[in-house]
């Protein structure tokens, strides 16, 4: 018996190569690759790594484009902040120097309305006895005001509790105090914000020292104004006689007093009432012996019936000075000091003007 012959299936057995058919179009000739499975597999797996490598190197493009694009900008980023840097440098050394003039005319103010420079006592109270008003005009009767020193201070009080940007100056600086610590915790975002808050101090600093500048001249204007009222008594001696109208000493009419009487003893020292230029010594018919003195802001002042004159025609004398000696020269009932008060050429009441 002859064995039976083996049959092998066709999925079993070599794999057939693989053929790919182009055509091109009709009536053209069709052509042909015949594949091996062996080669389908490599030319696969090539594709792949080359599909692979590909969108490997599309990335790295697209990564290598976004950091340039990222240095790019922050290269802008640093030129700005290069930018404003400078620009804080020199608006800080501004501040600087803004803030050293207000301190000095703030000191030089202190010291002429006689406040302690160390101290902030002009820094507060409510200023109410005085205003600026007072240095273009002459003041009301001096006997119902403080002196000098008193009313320049009222004055510096009444500046500083005037809600000016002073205040708006220090919170702008707090602002800008918590702006720096922001930057040094790494926000430099907070840099534009900080060049924004010196800036505004920059011109804060520039309207307090305008300001202070516009203080500063009106209280020098005030200290001159009241270095030149004659606040101060020529002598001492109980008043004989007022100024205005009276009954005559040497008669029963009535007649004008062109001043104030002060009882002294013959020889007592005369003291000018006022810082100011001896603009007269002499005689003169009726007041005797005269001194009289130029105080500027318009005040000028005589001193009458002297015993004896010490002062010389243009000298200057300051509050207090001796320029002669009580007397009865002239038309007098007996020693005394008959003393006159001129305002802008026209009689005064001395007694609106004596203070000590």
């Amino acid at each position: 018996m002859n064995p039976i012959p083996k049959v092998e299936s066709p999925r079993r057995g070599r794999r057939q190569p693989y053929t790919i058919i182009f055509a091109p179009g009709s009536g053209q000739e069709t052509w042909s690759i015949n594949l091996s499975p062996e080669r389908m597999r490599k030319l696969f797996i090539g594709g792949a790594i080359g599909a692979g490598l590909f969108l490997v190197i599309v990335i790295l493009a697209l990564y290598t484009l976004f950091e340039f694009t990222e240095l790019q900008r922050l290269r802008s980023v640093n030129q700005e902040q290069a930018r404003q840097i400078e620009e804080l440098r020199d608006v800080s050394d501004s501040v600087q120097e803004k803030l050293e003039r207000v301190k000095a005319l703030d000191k030089q103010i202190r010291r002429m309305v006689g406040i302690d420079g160390g101290s902030d006592a002009g820094a507060e109270g409510t200023g109410d006895g005085a205003s600026g008003e007072g240095v273009k005009a002459p003041s009301p009767p001096l006997n119902q005001s403080s002196a000098a020193p008193e009313m320049a201070k009222q004055e510096l009080q009444a500046f500083r509790t005037v809600p000016s940007r002073s205040g708006s100056a220090m919170s702008e600086r707090s602002r800008m105090g918590a702006t720096v610590r922001q930057l040094f915790r790494g926000e430099p975002d907070q840099l534009g914000l900080l060049a924004a808050s010196i800036r505004q101090l920059d011109s804060e600093l520039t309207d307090q020292e305008k300001e202070m500048q516009q203080l500063n001249q009106e209280v020098t204007n005030r200290l001159a104004y009241l270095a030149a009222v004659p606040s101060s008594y020529p002598v001492r001696g109980e008043i004989t006689s007022p100024f205005g109208n009276r009954r005559s000493p040497f008669g029963t009419k009535n007649e004008f007093h062109s001043g104030l009487d002060l009882a002294s003893p013959y020889g007592t020292p005369v003291r000018a009432a006022a810082k100011g230029t001896v603009v007269f010594t002499g005689w003169k018919p009726g007041l005797g012996r005269v001194v009289e003195i130029n105080h500027g802001q318009g005040f000028q002042t005589a001193y009458c019936h002297l015993s004896a004159i010490t002062a010389k025609v243009n000298q200057e004398l300051e509050r207090g000075d001796t320029l002669g000696n009580v007397g009865n020269s002239g038309r007098s009932t007996g020693p005394h000091l008959h003393f006159m008060v001129y305002l802008q050429g026209q009689l005064q009441d001395p007694e609106r003007y004596l203070l000590h």
